[in-house]
C-alpha cells in the first residue's frame, strides 16, 4: 500500500536511477540474489516455510525458510524495505565486528522510506519478530567471497533483539529503542566487502512494496555472484524458477505474469527498465528483463589512489570511502585522515578505528579539532609518567554550545545525539536506559546537541565510564521523585 508521505513525494519527484558512478550505498551480494524476503505484499497465513533447488555452478543448491506462524509467516512485503534499512543503518555506523546495532524505531522507518504513523510501528513489531524467528538455511548456496567458494549457512536475518515499549505496552512507538545483532554470516560477508552497488533513493522513491522488492531482487541478479562488480545488460530466467525466487506463492504461469505485471510497468515507467519480454508457453516460459539505458557501463577496475587505498588500510569499505571521496572531496578527505592519524599516534585508543575515522572525516562541528588532539596528546601523557604534586592538572575542555541547526526538527535532533550516545556507551547503559534517556533529550534535559559533543569528548579523554555513570544519576534521581509524587 503507498503511504501519503510517500505519495506526496513522488508527486514532487519521479527520481530517476542513478549512473552506475553516483551509487553510494551498498547491499550483501548474497541476500541482494538469494531473494530472502517474499516479493508479495500479503501472503496466505499457511504461507510458513518454502525451499528452493537450484544449480549453482552446474552443482545442486538449495534455499529454505521456516518461519513462526504467530508472526504471520515468511518474511514477505514491507520487510525486505526494513532489512534494506537495518544493512544500511549498520554499514553507516562503521560495520562493527560483533554486528551489534544500536537505533530506533523511528530511525527504521526513515531510513527505510516508510511512514511515521502508529500502523507503521506496529507492522516494524512484526517485522523485526519475523525477522528474529524465520530461519534460513542456504546449502552449497552461500558465497564466502574470501575463499572464493560456496558455502552451507544456517541463519536468522536478525539473531539477537531488545527494544522499550511505551507505558509499559509490547509494541513499538516513535520513543523506542533497539539493540539488535544482524546475523553472523551477513556480517562477516559484509565486511568482507562481498556487496553490489545499491540505488537507496531510487528504491526508497518506488510507490509499492512489491515494485521495491523485485528491484532489489532484479538489481541483484545483473551482478554475476562470482564477482559483483560487473554490471550485465539484460537478464534472462525461466518463469517459474523466477517465481521461485520471488516466492510468488501460486505459480500458475498466467497468475505469476499477473503478479509481476503492476512492478514491471513502473520500473518501466521510472526508467529502470526497458523491456520485458516473455518466450515459449508453460512452465518452459522463459522471462527476459532488458535494463535501460543508465549512463556508460563501470570502467574496468584500477588500482585504487593512494587516499583510498589509505583509507581501505584501516578497513574502512570500499563503498563507504568512495562515497567519502565523492561528497568531500580528495583535500578534506585527506586533511582529517592527518588528523584522524595525529589522535592515534598522540595514544587515542579506538575500539573501531575505521568507524573512528569516517567520523573524523564527517564532522561538521570541530568535534575533532585540534584542541581536541591536544587534550589527548596531554591525556596520554599523564598516564605515560607517574604525576608529581607540582605537576598542574590536566586541563578538561570546556563542553561548548553547540549552534542549533535551525533546519533539524526535534525529532532528528534528539535522534542524532541517540546516536552518538548509544554508539560509544554501547552497554553501559541497557535498552530501558537508552529509552528513559531519549525522553529526557525531549524535554531538552540535557540538550541533545550538547549531550552529543560531551560524549565524544568523554571519549577522546577516557571518560566514558564517568559519563554513564552520571547519565544513570540522572535517570535514577527522576525515578525517585516520580515514585515520590506517586
Amino acid at each position: 500500500m503507498t503511504t501519503p508521505k510517500r505519495q506526496a513525494n513522488n508527486r514532487l519527484s519521479k527520481l530517476p536511477p542513478s549512473l552506475p558512478q553516483e551509487v553510494r550505498r551498498i547491499d550483501e551480494a548474497n541476500v541482494g540474489r538469494l531473494g530472502l524476503i517474499s516479493i508479495q505484499e500479503r501472503i496466505p497465513e499457511s504461507f510458513t516455510s518454502w525451499t528452493v533447488d537450484f544449480e549453482v555452478d552446474g552443482r545442486p543448491a538449495r534455499l529454505s525458510c521456516d518461519a513462526v506462524p504467530k508472526y504471520g509467516g515468511v518474511p514477505h512485503g514491507l520487510d525486505g524495505d526494513v532489512a534494506t534499512a537495518l544493512m544500511d543503518l549498520y554499514v553507516e555506523s562503521g560495520c562493527p565486528e560483533d554486528g551489534v546495532l544500536h537505533t530506533t524505531a523511528y530511525q527504521i522507518l526513515k531510513r527505510a522510506g516508510l511512514g511515521d504513523s502508529g500502523r507503521y510501528y506496529q507492522n516494524l513489531r512484526q517485522t523485526l519478530f519475523r525477522l528474529r524467528t524465520a530461519t534460513y538455511s542456504a546449502s552449497e548456496a552461500w558465497r564466502d567471497h574470501r575463499q572464493r567458494k560456496w558455502t552451507t549457512v544456517t541463519f536468522n536475518y536478525i539473531e539477537a533483539l531488545e527494544f522499550t515499549s511505551p507505558d509499559g505496552e509490547l509494541g513499538l512507538s516513535r520513543t523506542s529503542t533497539l539493540k539488535l545483532r544482524l546475523a553472523e554470516s551477513i556480517v562477516r560477508s559484509i565486511r568482507a566487502q562481498y556487496t553490489k552497488p545499491l540505488d537507496l533513493e531510487f528504491l526508497t522513491s518506488l510507490d509499492r512494496p512489491l515494485t521495491r522488492a523485485l528491484y532489489r531482487l532484479l538489481d541483484a541478479r545483473r551482478y554475476p555472484p562470482e564477482d559483483p562488480r560487473e554490471r550485465l545488460p539484460s537478464y534472462t530466467v525461466n518463469l517459474i524458477a523466477w517465481a521461485d525466487a520471488c516466492k510468488i506463492v501460486d505459480q500458475r504461469s498466467n497468475k505469476i505474469r499477473a503478479t509481476l505485471q503492476g512492478a514491471h510497468e513502473e520500473l518501466i515507467e521510472r526508467g529502470y527498465l526497458a523491456d520485458v519480454a516473455y518466450d515459449g508457453r508453460g512452465q518452459k516460459q522463459e522471462i527476459t528483463y532488458l535494463f535501460a539505458d543508465t549512463g556508460p557501463e563501470p570502467q574496468p577496475l584500477t588500482p585504487p589512489s593512494a587516499l583510498l587505498q589509505d583509507l581501505l588500510n584501516y578497513r574502512v569499505a570500499l563503498s563507504v570511502s568512495e562515497r567519502l571521496l565523492h561528497e568531500y572531496g580528495d583535500d578534506h578527505v585527506a586533511a582529517r585522515l592527518a588528523r584522524f592519524q595525529r589522535l592515534l599516534e598522540q595514544g587515542y585508543k579506538a575500539r573501531n578505528v575505521s568507524a573512528l575515522l569516517v567520523d573524523v572525516i564527517r564532522d561538521t562541528e570541530g568535534k575533532y579539532d585540534d584542541q581536541v588532539v591536544e587534550a589527548v596528546a596531554v591525556k596520554s601523557s599523564s598516564r605515560a609518567r607517574p604525576s608529581r604534586p607540582s605537576d598542574p592538572a590536566p586541563l578538561l575542555l570546556p563542553v561548548a554550545e553547540e549552534d542549533p541547526d535551525h533546519n533539524a526538527s526535534l525529532e532528528e535532533r534528539v535522534d542524532a545525539a541517540m546516536k552518538t550516545v548509544q554508539f560509544l556507551l554501547r552497554e553501559r547503559l541497557s535498552v530501558t536506559e537508552y529509552a528513559r534517556l531519549r525522553m529526557h533529550l525531549i524535554v531538552g534535559n540535557p540538550d541533545p546537541q550538547v549531550l552529543g559533543r560531551r560524549a565524544l569528548k568523554a571519549k577522546m579523554e577516557g571518560q566514558l565510564d564517568s559519563l554513564a555513570t552520571e547519565l544513570l544519576a540522572v535517570l535514577q534521581q527522576e525515578a525517585s521523585a516520580i515514585a515520590r509524587q506517586a
